[in-house]
């Protein structure tokens, strides 16, 4: 009898189980899902097709044709595996396989997908990364802005964890002849600054403001010989302020970034160090800009 009964356990264990009454409220076995294999090696199998994907598609950027084998070898990868690659890749729009020779070539995909992220890039996504690194280089508080009618227009603020700052949050406004990212975008603006800010005279924010027209040109002319404009307190007192315009196409600035601090003076010296780091990473801004406008339209940046 127990031997009768083993078998039918072993039976019910293998084949032959009644199935079983499902629990209210819970999930037959039948209906679950497989869960995909979580396997290192399986996670390494992953990673590797990835990256051939990729290294595929930028093989084939810089080939204007190219048959199956001899993508494979430049590769270093099966013959069978660059077949398949390509037929998704054929399937999903990024190459195309030519009729006569059979070679195959990317196709404008990839082209549109870049003027996409382009055009929603503004220049405070583009510029944030690097005045994030201006902050940790000079320790300083540091500010893109962009020139508005004739007031400085802030963007972005990078503060530090000095005590006493400046109020002056992404969408505030300050007069471009009071700042130093003012001035700075006034020097290298081709449009006369009178044009933008008027003859004066100028509404100053403490004694050490600039007030007059012919002051503001002495000062305009300084800052294109030196590449960078300094705020001598003249929008808040005891703030100083170095900044450099963004190089934009067609003798054009897109903007301004500066770096700021509460202190009880700057000599020459500090603000000419100060002004070659500005300047440096302002032409890093330009040079990001520049790629990304090549494939998007410029006159997205400031929407």
């Amino acid at each position: 009898m127990a031997r009768k009964q083993g078998t039918e356990a072993r039976r019910i264990g293998s084949i032959e189980a009644p199935p079983s009454r499902a629990v209210r409220g819970t999930v037959p076995a039948q209906h679950l899902e497989a869960e995909p294999p979580s396997s290192d090696g399986h996670r390494q199998a992953t990673r590797s097709a990835a990256r051939d994907l990729l290294n595929l598609l930028e093989e084939l950027a810089g080939i204007e044709r190219i048959g199956v084998t001899p993508l494979a070898r430049l590769l270093g990868i099966p013959v069978a595996t660059t077949y398949r690659m390509l037929r998704v890749l054929e399937r999903t729009g990024y190459v195309e396989q030519l009729k006569k020779s059979k070679e195959y070539r990317l196709t404008l995909k990839l082209f549109e997908l870049g003027c996409e992220v382009a055009s929603k890039t503004t220049i405070r996504d583009v510029a944030t990364v690097e005045i994030e690194r201006l902050a940790e280089q000079t320790g300083m508080t540091t500010n893109l802005g962009v020139l508005v009618g004739g007031d400085v227009l802030y963007l972005s603020k990078i503060d530090t964890d000095d005590l006493l700052t400046l109020n002056l949050p992404p969408g505030s406004r300050a007069p471009a002849t009071c700042t130093a990212m003012g001035k700075a975008m006034l020097a290298f603006d081709p449009r006369p600054v009178e044009s933008i800010v008027g003859e004066g005279p100028y509404h100053g924010r403490t004694d050490y403001s600039i007030r007059t027209l012919d002051a503001l040109k002495k000062e305009l002319t300084a800052i294109q010989r030196t590449g960078y404009a300094v705020d001598r307190q003249e929008l808040a007192v005891g703030l100083w302020c170095v900044a450099a315009p963004i190089p934009g196409p067609r003798d054009c600035q897109e903007g301004a970034i500066s770096v700021s601090a509460y202190r009880l003076g700057m000599d020459e010296v500090e603000s000419r160090q100060l002004g070659e780091i500005v300047v440096g990473f302002a032409s890093r801004i330009s040079s990001r800009i520049g790629d990304l406008g090549q494939m998007g339209d410029l006159g997205l940046w400031f929407r």
